[in-house]
């Protein structure tokens, strides 16, 4: 009996995962041996019962091992997190426990204000976190790493294999792109908001479309306007025009921010998408006025109201991209509007293995694999935050906008 179409679909998915892991597996770098022992002995040097050496001789060892390496010490599968002060207690709070400040205790050793914990993650991995000393949050001063996410700076912590996006560096002699700060009304949704539009340097014409939702943040927290020179400028890509529309109408205040309205599953949102905003950028721009040409993505919920903007109107929209996104909204109901039609759009969707977007993404993959949708799915193993999304940009731009 031939197995069912929904399991051989699972396992090209899962065999397409392998082999892209492998593929950047081959670049990865890792810990010599005698780091990762190293970490081995620092945690039993931790853990040993009775008395122990000096705190201050075990700091300075450790605190030398992160000025080595530039990084918290990590080796394989295993993190080794420390602090030293005064507290009654030290946790751990992050991407791995849903941010929960009495998940993660730190274990003080005995007769000393050295407070310690082990993780164990996949080698590839990248989490963000913070360290809670009684009721204060702070990031790990014993940790050079930083990455900048929604509410502010969080400490990073970059497991041996993991690779830090390159893209999101400007390059000398990369050609930049201009940035147009528009002041957009929209009568459907009766508000004003930026839209801050990327068009590539020189005189081209004929580009692609691609908006992009959360857009400042996308520019801000991802770097997408600096991945986009890059991946223009050495060729990697097409060259494209990208609408980053916010949700926000004063980028500098958060409680302007119309989110939870607009990316819910909105009509009205779509309707501002397709009967104000694409005309206006139509008259603005050189764009191919062709569903295969034109793209809109998001993360999160921008992911969701992405991915409803294709499945309504997929005689408009070819691509979407959908980074972590909240299939989940409203028990699933993403799902229930799958067409029974087959379609002919492109989809990337990815999401994290680290308390990410859950099973729903792998689910509305399978889908839409079986309606004739060409697919692109990914997991890695980190986790719902912008230091995730930015290192996946330069692989959607390559799968919406491959060079001529």
């Amino acid at each position: 009996m031939n197995p069912p179409f929904r399991d051989v679909l699972r396992v090209l998915l899962a065999i397409a995962e392998i082999v892209w892991l492998a593929g950047c597996a081959s670049v990865h770098h890792t810990l010599a041996p005698s780091q990762a022992h190293e970490v081995d002995g620092y945690v039993r040097r931790l853990s040993a019962p009775g008395r122990i050496e000096s705190a201050d001789e075990l700091v300075g060892d450790l605190a030398q091992w992160v000025r080595r390496n530039g990084r918290p010490i990590v080796g394989d599968s295993t993190a080794l997190i420390f602090f030293r002060g005064k507290a009654s207690r030290v946790s751990f709070a992050g991407d791995v426990n849903s941010w929960n400040p009495f998940a993660d205790t730190l274990h003080r050793v005995p007769g000393t204000d050295l407070f310690f914990l082990t993780l164990h993650l996949n080698p590839r991995a990248r989490i963000e976190y913070k360290i809670v000393v009684d009721s204060l949050w702070v990031l790990d001063p014993a940790n050079p790493l930083t990455a900048e996410g929604g509410y502010g700076l969080n400490s990073e912590l970059q497991m041996p294999e993991y690779i830090p996006p390159a893209d999101i560096q400007s390059r000398p002699g990369v050609p930049h792109g201009a940035i147009d700060t528009l002041q957009f009304t929209s009568t459907i949704l009766g508000r004003t908001h930026p839209i801050l539009v990327y068009h590539p340097a020189g005189e081209v014409h004929s580009l692609p479309l691609l908006l992009v939702n959360d857009g400042g943040e996308y520019l801000q927290l991802a770097k997408m306007n600096t991945i986009l020179d890059n991946c223009i400028g050495e060729g990697r890509i097409r060259p494209l025009v990208v609408a980053f529309i916010d949700p926000r109408t004063d980028l500098r205040d958060p409680k302007s921010n119309h989110r939870m309205d607009d990316y819910t599953l909105s009509p009205a949102y779509l309707r501002f998408l397709l009967e104000e905003l694409r005309p206006f950028l139509f008259k603005q721009y050189s764009l191919i006025n062709s569903p295969a040409y034109t793209g809109i993505m998001g993360a999160s919920l921008g992911g969701l109201i992405s991915t409803y903007a294709v499945l309504q109107r997929p005689d408009v929209f070819g691509f979407c991209a959908a980074q972590s996104p909240s299939y989940f909204w409203k028990r699933d109901s993403i799902l229930t509007l799958l067409p029974d039609r087959r379609l002919q759009s492109r989809f990337y969707i990815d999401t994290g293995t680290i308390r990410d977007a859950g099973e729903q993404p792998e689910k509305m993959a399978e889908a839409l694999q079986e309606r004739g949708c060409q697919v692109r799915f990914l997991r890695v193993p980190e986790s719902h935050n912008w230091g995730n999304w930015r290192a996946r940009i330069p692989t959607i731009l390559e799968y919406f906008c491959p060079p001529r």
